[in-house]
């Protein structure tokens, strides 16, 4: 799989386009003056930090960033000075969350532990509850596409109600629906995620719905039965905001894929997130224009993907990929792919459907930091080839300990094929 657009290098770097770094500076800034306004100091030392993490060690070494428009520069120079210093004295505030995380992770292993090491920890349970279900939107997924065969394939589904919203955010038949026109939390968080006109699916909510945490990697368990905390440094160890996505986006992501699935070949999709009160919500599935092969799936035209993401103020959070004949693993392209959105953003994540694997059908990875990264950083090699293993024995890559699978939270499909 290969996201990065050009593959360009420098030195050890994968890019997108620098503008494409620039946007998400200017949404983490936005993120941050919202933070302040709501003081909200549990999440703006973390916004702050990934702003001049992009900033300075990752958009300043950009191939075209000495060629980028010198007053957007500046400005952001001078906004990267201001939030270091602000940062510098939330240090000690970073610091107590990141204790706090540590520790609430040993609590979900222990939990996992007691369980079999094969449960997930859910919202129903009534356990960790308050934070971690702010904002639960209700459920709604919306394609829009301008493949007219997706609106009859999605129509045989099974769907209970279909709306279409062709008047735009405006539209009554869109206003009609409560979950149509924005998402409202059970804390009154209202997350302004209007459907664009397209052919819009609501379906209604089963009873007892709920968000279940993603099971964390078992290496990082076995680890906790031996030293009882996490090597300092290390992707777990670091304060990193939570991830919502719908229930059934995974689901719904295999059944566009099921054409080329058949044929052994890979699909691939973009996430789209909105971030509010220091929790992502996976808001937007991109499937773009792409060349595909067996192992392989080549993104085209990536100017439009960028555009969707401009327009609606998108996080890019990860993306999503099928392996149609192999099992479920990050190869080496992928690992490649990743770093290019993982040093951009931390959180974001590489979600893996391989619908023929008997063992496991699909995973949400994240490369180990500062383990995985490392490696990554130094590779010079193209195509499929092995990576070296970090020099303590720890993985490149992990499952994901910070995504909730939350079935209240819709979703919209925007297929540009």
């Amino acid at each position: 799989m290969d996201f990065a657009v050009d593959s360009k290098r420098t030195g050890c770097f994968v890019f997108f386009p620098v503008s494409a770094h620039f946007r998400l500076a200017n949404l983490l800034i936005e993120q941050a003056r919202e933070c302040r306004e709501e003081k909200n100091i549990d999440a703006l030392p973390v916004i702050l930090e990934r702003y001049v993490k992009l900033m300075s060690e990752v958009t300043s070494r950009h191939p075209s960033y000495q060629t980028y428009a010198t007053n957007e520069k500046l400005y952001h120079e001078k906004t990267m000075e201001e939030f270091d210093r602000e940062l510098k004295e939330l240090k000690p505030l970073l610091r107590e969350k990141v204790a706090d995380i540590n520790k609430n992770l040993e609590d979900k292993m222990e939990y996992s532990q007691c369980k079999g090491g094969n449960q997930v920890k859910s919202y129903a349970n009534g356990e960790d509850k308050g934070s971690r279900q702010e904002c639960i939107p209700t459920l709604m997924f919306m394609v829009k596409s301008n493949n007219p065969q997706t609106a009859v394939c999605r129509e045989d589904s099974g769907l209970e109600s279909v709306v279409i919203a062709d008047g735009g955010p405006e539209d009554s038949s869109a206003s009609e629906s409560p979950s149509s026109t924005h998402l409202t939390s059970s804390r009154g968080c209202d997350i302004d995620c209007r459907p664009t006109p397209s052919l819009s699916f609501i379906h209604s909510l089963p009873e007892g719905a709920h968000g279940s945490l993603v099971h964390v990697a078992d290496w990082r368990q076995r680890h906790m039965k031996s030293s009882k905390s996490l090597v300092p440094g290390s992707s777990a160890s670091k304060a990193m905001l939570d991830i919502h996505i719908s229930a059934r986006l995974m689901e719904d992501f295999l059944e566009l894929a099921r054409e080329n699935t058949d044929k052994d070949l890979e699909t691939c999709g973009v996430l789209g997130a909105n971030l509010r009160k220091g929790t992502f919500y996976v808001t937007s599935l991109i499937i773009p224009k792409q060349e595909s092969t067996c192992n392989s799936c080549q993104t085209l035209n990536e100017e439009e993907i960028y555009g969707v993401q401009d327009e609606q103020n998108l996080f890019p959070v990860g993306w999503i990929h099928t392996h149609p004949s192999q099992t479920c693993f990050m190869s080496s392209i992928d690992l490649h792919t990743h770093y290019s959105y993982q040093v951009m953003l931390p959180e974001a994540v590489a979600i893996v459907m391989a619908p023929t694997d008997t063992t496991r059908t699909s995973g949400i990875f994240r490369l180990t930091d500062p383990w995985g990264i490392s490696v990554l950083k130094e590779c010079q090699e193209r195509g499929f080839h092995p990576h070296k293993e970090p020099a303590d024995g720890s993985p490149i890559y992990e499952e994901c300990s910070n995504v909730y699978m939350n079935s209240n939270l819709r979703f919209e499909i925007i297929d540009l094929r």
